[in-house]
C-alpha cells in the first residue's frame, strides 16, 4: 500500500529566462555521455574498469566554492551559499542541474563565514549550462521570501526550535523522464534525538518540474514498502529506468520502462529475477552509503560509496550488470577533512556530465556535528570532487 495522496506542488522556480541555456544538441535524459555510451548490460567483452587512481578535484570543489562566495548566481547575493546532497542530471539543450538539500543561503561573509541568520532551505537546485559549471540558483516562493523548491515553506533549519518542520524533503537523484525532471523525494519529521541527528525518514515521493522552467507540478507518492528508500541512484539503460534504494546498509535495485516512473509499475530484482511485488525485493550487497553511486561505464557498472556507518573511506566495486553480481570493495579515497566535529565523506554521488573520458567525476559532502562550524566557515558544510581515473584489470 502506498504512503500519502498525491500532492499538488504550488512553488513557483525562481528560473530567469534562459538561465544556464547552452545551445546544442541534447546529449540524453540520463547521466550523460558515460552512461548513454555505457549500457549494454555485461555484454561487453572488455574487462571490468578499475580505478588506477582517485585524487581531489581542486577544480570542480574550487568552482562550488566560489559559485557559494559569489552569491550563487544572484544579483543580491542572496542564493546558494552551501549545501549537501549533490546529485546532478542532464537536462534538454545539454544544460546540467544539481539538485542539493539541505541549503544555507547567502551572502557569505568575506572570511567564508555565514551570519547567523542565513536563510535557508531543505531543497534546492543550482542550473548550470552544458559544462556543468553552476549558473544560478532556483529556489521555491521569491528571492525575498525564498522557500524549498519542494515542501513546505521552512522558517528556519531544523536544529533550532522556532523553525517550522513538522515534515520536510530532501532531494535524492534525478533523471528527465517523459519530458519532465523527476526527482526522488525523502520525506523527513523531527524526533527528539539528539541535532544534528533528530529526524526520520517517513517515506519517498516523486517531484514531476516542468521543462525547461522548472516549475513544481506534483508530488506523487511512490514505493515504501520494505523500508527502501528508494532513488540515490537513477540512470536510463536499455529502455529502462534503474532505481537503486537503500535499506539498512543494503542496496535495492528496481527498475521502470522509460518515459514511466512515476506510473508505479516498477519491477524489483529478486536476486534471481524481477518482480512487481515490492516486497519481493532482495539485497545485493551491503554496507552501502545512504546516498551511492551506480555509474554504466564500458559496458560494466561501477558502484562508488562510503560505509554504511561515518567512516572517512570511499570505496568502488564493479559488476557486469546493474543487478551485480559486485566484486569486493576497493579503498579509493580518504577524505581529507574527517577529524574532530568534522564528518567526511557522505552523499557520495557520480556526475559523468562533468567526466572526462576514462575519467569519473564523484563527489562527497562534508558536513559538522557542531553546527556552529557550518556558521563559522561555509567550506564546512560544501561538497568535495574526486577524479577517478579509470583503467582494464
Amino acid at each position: 500500500m502506498l504512503a500519502l495522496s498525491a500532492v499538488t506542488g504550488t512553488a513557483a522556480a525562481q528560473v530567469p529566462t534562459g538561465a544556464g541555456a547552452a545551445p546544442s544538441a541534447h546529449r540524453g535524459g540520463g547521466h550523460g555521455y558515460v552512461a548513454t555510451e555505457a549500457c549494454v548490460g555485461g555484454t561487453s567483452k572488455l574487462p571490468a574498469p578499475t580505478v588506477t587512481s582517485a585524487v581531489l578535484d581542486t577544480r570542480w570543489t574550487d568552482t562550488f566554492r566560489r559559485f557559494g562566495d559569489s552569491g550563487g548566481g544572484w544579483p543580491d547575493h542572496g542564493g546558494w551559499a552551501a549545501s549537501d546532497g549533490t546529485y546532478s542530471t542532464t537536462l534538454p539543450g545539454g544544460r546540467v542541474a544539481w539538485m542539493f538539500n539541505d541549503t544555507f543561503l547567502g551572502p557569505v561573509n568575506r572570511d567564508e563565514s555565514l551570519p547567523r541568520d542565513a536563510g535557508f532551505v531543505h531543497n534546492s537546485i543550482a542550473l548550470a549550462g552544458r559544462d556543468g559549471v553552476p549558473r544560478v540558483t532556483v529556489t521555491g516562493g521569491t528571492r525575498r521570501s525564498p522557500e524549498s523548491l519542494v515542501g513546505a515553506t521552512v522558517t528556519a533549519p531544523p536544529w533550532d526550535p522556532s523553525g517550522t518542520n513538522s515534515r520536510w524533503y530532501w532531494n535524492g537523484d534525478g533523471i528527465v523522464d517523459g519530458g519532465k525532471l523527476r526527482i526522488l523525494e525523502y520525506a523527513q519529521k523531527p524526533t527528539d534525538a539528539a541535532p544534528p541527528w533528530n529526524f526520520q525518514w517517513t517515506d519517498t515521493m516523486i517531484a514531476t518540474f516542468s521543462l525547461p522552467g522548472l516549475k513544481l507540478e506534483s508530488v506523487t507518492p511512490t514505493y515504501d514498502q520494505s523500508n527502501i528508500s528508494w532513488g540515490v541512484e537513477l540512470f536510463r539503460c536499455g529502455g529502462w529506468t534503474y532505481i537503486y534504494g537503500m535499506e539498512s546498509g543494503n542496496m535495492h535495485v528496481a527498475r521502470a520502462r522509460a518515459g514511466h516512473l512515476t506510473d508505479n509499475l516498477w519491477q524489483f530484482w529478486t536476486g534471481s529475477g524481477w518482480s512487481t511485488d515490492p516486497t519481493a525485493s532482495a539485497p545485493v550487497i551491503d554496507n552501502v552509503g545512504s546516498s551511492y553511486a551506480v555509474t554504466p561505464v564500458g559496458g560494466s557498472f561501477v558502484l562508488t560509496t562510503s560505509d554504511h556507518y561515518l567512516g572517512d573511506k570511499i570505496y568502488t566495486a564493479t559488476a557486469p550488470a546493474p543487478t551485480g553480481p559486485f566484486t569486493h570493495r576497493k579503498e579509493i579515497f580518504t577524505a581529507p577533512e574527517a577529524g574532530g566535529n568534522i564528518y567526511a565523506p557522505y552523499n557520495i554521488a557520480a556526475h559523468p556530465e562533468i567526466s572526462a573520458p576514462g575519467h569519473l567525476v564523484i563527489s562527497y559532502n562534508v558536513n559538522s556535528q557542531k553546527i556552529d562550524d557550518l556558521y563559522a566557515n561555509a567550506n564546512n558544510n560544501r561538497p568535495r570532487f574526486v577524479d577517478l581515473t579509470l583503467g582494464r584489470s
